[in-house]
């Protein structure tokens, strides 16, 4: 994880967004071997080779796999843990399988100056085959095989010798020839051979009787460390399963792969671009195929992966041998036919195939698909399979795909949708239609969290002939992806303009965000004026309408300081967003969580909101999952689940990384400076919060982010700068007026009583806290009734008026626990009660806190309840003093 912090519970959710460390692909070369991934088993074979010859025995080893397995990269692991070993490679070269001893030359030219420890008919035969001396007789091949043996021999006698040859199966006869007669009749000679050969290509010379070392895929958790970091657990699965674990393909495809795709946003491409290297190989294996077979390969390519509808009979249709096409294809290595399922033997045929066809037999296999499917079942692939060769308009063939991508919102997910709408919209006849149903394809594209594509498809629609409704939806999506991934000013100013041009739903929608960005930016006033508007335009009997303008109106009521006049309103959001009608819909969810938050008591919505969080996955609206992840993770922390909140904080943080996201990644960064301050982890914390800082610059939301300087007020309590605490939070008084992250009248104060009592500034936060009481209204919800006594208990002038502000907290507590904040006002109640003498009382209260704390592994404020625990020591030094200190 990129975010600072402890390293959250084996199986999180934080895990997957995880950052994934640097790996070795097949072809490169390891600085080390624990830079090879997923090869344990394997290294350990070639370490008790290497160990043997070490003890003076000969041995050799065939290592074997697929192109692109790792073969190359195992060989010069192998080189790097030869320590003390001379090390002679050579490499066979397709193109010089024909020239005679050529492998050889390369191999033991390093050691050409050994010649003279070989016996003179051996060295004279060996030096005419390789053109180191005159040719005074044809080549005699076995004293050439017999000189390599000696030659090997002679060096390993002063060091051990490690022969490595790469591509055995394109090394020439010659060289292969004396290579393995020296392998296998070398006994006592501190001599290792390594052979690495591709499965399916034979050899020059039979390896019967050599040891043998199968180099399979990786499994998904080692390949992990080959892709790069913002690649998402599900597609790092994906590519996988497609790659079949190949390094060399992993790799390939994954630098291939766009911004959207890395992270799920965008779907994979069917045809993996696999690279020059594999395609070159795969081609070999396609080529010279009969036209029947080809047909039959290529109809496979065409359609998903071990999608089997349609072909047997696009074949049968075609007039062709079904039988005889497939078995050829098969017995050619290329397809396999299990129980009647034919798929392609490794999934990277299947793309070589794909871009070995040319443009009008990838038409004609679509077609010859489409043609073959019937039924409903089958209605979105033969929709798709009509699609992709249409060339001109098609309104019939256009509403199929709209009703396809209505479906793929709830299968297969907002990515897909976007692109049948995009299609759709490029065979619709009228511009008008087509500019709606691409701003729609905007929309869905905003939602699968693919930036790039909603900027390029909205540019489209604005550029073109699109009408008011279309214009306006662009515009609100624009104004979502820049409040969620850009600038919130601007999102504010793109948001007004689409509330201007939208009509019904939309103009609610519109509206309801751009409240929402007032929000962001401190602007009250105009959250009010924004939930008159609301209260204008939504229509009562369409409940989403009614939701959206009940929450603005709720939020309005709270930051103004009547949370009791807000709670119906709320408590309505709550209900109507948690029926059927609504309750599936992603949209909602960042509406749903806030609305509990602002109620103050989550305590019956965890379930919902993770259940909710599931569906957002699922359906692939990972542009909602950023925000709504935040807003868990803070949720979490509230009840007292603070490795779950640090677990959804770090996966908001990287997914919004990953997405390009800054206001809702700021605020989830923001969550793991906290959690890491609570733990005493100072530096990554303030690692944390300069990322958020640099998050909100980008938003332009610095000036206006009151969580962040909160946030950042609360870590230097932590560690003890209470003047630091001090200094950010009177400036937030000076700016607003002391707001609090909730929008609540004065909710800098509660740290800021605690700042001015640890400075010794007794008068200040008697002041404040009064302050902070009149501020307060009349009906508070109990999360602020409990803060009120709080600063009351700690600014009170007797013991006994201490006492009774401190208990009429605790019981504000009971009634909606926040879980740290009762036990830190445990903490400072205990603290006021041991300098007043009560001890037994006191250490009532600080040993709930230290249990409370402890079970939160919040390990910095657990030392500070066990400090006041431990029996009284001299004073600490006033830059350590907080309210806790004796």
């Amino acid at each position: 994880m990129s975010a600072s912090g402890p390293p959250p519970p084996d199986g999180s959710s934080w895990s997957h967004g995880r950052t994934r460390g640097p790996g070795l692909a097949s072809g490169e070369t390891p600085k080390s071997p624990a830079a090879l991934v997923g090869r344990d088993r394997e290294l350990a074979r070639v370490r008790e080779l290497l160990e043997a010859v070490r003890g003076g025995l000969t041995g050799a080893l065939v290592v074997e796999g697929e192109a692109g397995i790792g073969k190359t990269t195992l060989l010069a692991a192998a080189e790097e843990l030869a320590e003390g070993f001379t090390c002679l490679w050579a490499r066979g070269v397709e193109s010089e399988a024909a020239l005679g001893h050529a492998a050889l030359l390369e191999l033991i030219t390093p050691v050409r100056d050994r010649l003279a420890d070989v016996p003179e008919a051996q060295a004279e035969a060996l030096a005419a085959a390789l053109g180191w001396g005159p040719t005074v007789a044809p080549g005699d091949r076995y004293l050439v095989a017999a000189a390599t043996l000696s030659l090997l021999a002679a060096v390993a006698e002063s060091t051990p010798l490690l022969v490595l040859v790469d591509d055995l199966h394109w090394v020439d006869q010659e060289s292969a020839a004396a290579l393995l007669f020296a392998a296998r009749r070398l006994r006592r000679d501190a001599v290792a051979f390594l052979f690495a050969v591709r499965t399916g290509s034979a050899a020059a010379v039979p390896l019967a009787g050599l040891p043998r070392l199968s180099l399979a895929g990786l499994a998904p958790a080692e390949a992990a460390g080959l892709l790069p970091g913002r690649l998402t657990d599900p597609v790092a699965a994906q590519l996988v399963e497609r790659t079949r674990g190949n390094p060399l393909a992993l790799a390939e495809v994954a630098s291939r792969l766009t911004p959207a795709q890395l992270v799920g946003a965008a779907p994979l491409p069917d045809q993996l671009p696999v690279g020059a290297h594999l395609e070159l190989v795969y081609e070999a294996l396609l080529t010279g195929l009969s036209a029947p077979a080809w047909r039959g390969v290529l109809l496979c390519a065409a359609g998903p992966e071990g999608a089997n509808a349609g072909l047997v009979g696009a074949l049968d249709q075609g007039g062709l041998d079904t039988g005889a096409a497939l078995d050829e294809a098969e017995e050619r290595g290329i397809l396999v036919r299990d129980g009647g399922r034919v798929a392609f033997r490794h999934p990277l045929l299947r793309s070589a195939a794909w871009r070995l066809a040319t443009p009008a037999q990838r038409r004609a296999a679509h077609l010859a698909l489409a043609g073959a499917l019937g039924g409903e079942a089958a209605r979105a692939a033969r929709t798709w399979h009509l699609a992709e060769p249409a060339a001109g308009r098609d309104d019939a063939l256009a509403s199929e795909l709209v009703a396809v991508a209505e479906q793929d919102r709830t299968r297969r997910g907002f990515a897909a949708a976007s692109a049948a709408l995009e299609r759709a919209a490029l065979l619709t006849t009228d511009p008008g239609r087509a500019a709606e149903r691409l701003a729609t394809a905007v929309s869905d594209a905003f939602l699968a969290g693919d930036v790039e594509r909603t900027q390029e498809l909205a540019a489209r629609v604005l550029d073109g002939p699109a009408g008011r409704t279309a214009r306006a939806q662009v515009l609100y999506t624009l104004g979502m992806l820049e409040q969620y991934a850009g600038s919130v000013p601007r999102a504010a100013e793109l948001l007004a303009a689409a509330a201007e041009q939208a009509d019904g739903p939309q103009r609610v929608w519109a509206l309801a965000e751009l409240g929402n960005t007032r929000f962001r930016l401190n602007d009250l006033a105009g959250v009010g004026e924004i939930a008159d508007r609301l209260a204008e335009a939504a229509d009562p009997s369409d409940p989403g309408q009614r939701a959206l303008a009940a929450f603005a109106r709720g939020v309005t009521l709270t930051v103004a300081g009547d949370p009791a006049a807000a709670r119906p309103l709320l408590t309505d959001v709550l209900e109507l967003l948690q029926s059927p009608a609504l309750r599936h819909d992603p949209r909602y969810l960042i509406n749903l969580a806030l609305a509990a938050g602002f109620l103050g008591d989550l305590r019956g919505l965890v379930a919902p909101l993770e259940q909710r969080l599931a569906e957002t996955r699922e359906r692939g609206a990972l542009g909602l999952l950023v925000p709504g992840l935040a807003l868990m993770a803070s949720g979490r922390a509230w009840l007292g689940d603070h490795t779950g909140a640090f677990a959804d904080a770090g996966e908001a943080a990287e997914l919004g990384e990953q997405l390009g996201y800054a206001t809702d990644a700021a605020v989830a960064v923001e969550m793991l400076a906290w959690q890491s301050a609570a733990r005493g982890l100072h530096d990554d914390a303030r690692r944390a919060l300069e990322r958020a800082r640099a998050l909100t610059d980008r938003a332009g939301t610095t000036s206006f982010a009151a969580h962040q300087a909160i946030t950042a007020a609360f870590c230097a309590l932590c560690r003890g700068d209470l003047a630091e605490t001090a200094a950010l939070l009177e400036a937030r008084i000076a700016a607003d007026g002391g707001i609090g992250s909730m929008g609540e009248p004065l909710g800098v104060a509660p740290d800021l009583v605690e700042a001015y009592i640890g400075l010794g500034r007794a008068a200040d936060a008697a002041a404040l806290a009064v302050r902070y009481a009149d501020a307060t209204a009349p009906s508070p919800l109990p999360p602020t009734v409990a803060l009120v006594a709080r600063c009351r208990g700690l600014t009170a002038a007797t013991d006994d008026a201490a006492a009774e502000a401190f208990q009429t907290a605790l019981a504000a507590h009971a009634q909606a626990p926040d879980a740290f904040e009762t036990a830190r006002t445990r903490l400072l109640y205990g603290a006021r009660l041991r300098r007043a003498g009560r001890r037994i009382a006191a250490r009532e209260q600080l040993r709930v806190a230290l249990d409370a704390f402890t079970a939160m592994d919040l390990t910095a404020w657990a030392q500070r309840a066990a400090d006041e625990l431990a029996p009284p020591g001299p004073p600490p030094g006033p830059a350590a003093r907080s309210p806790t200190s004796p």
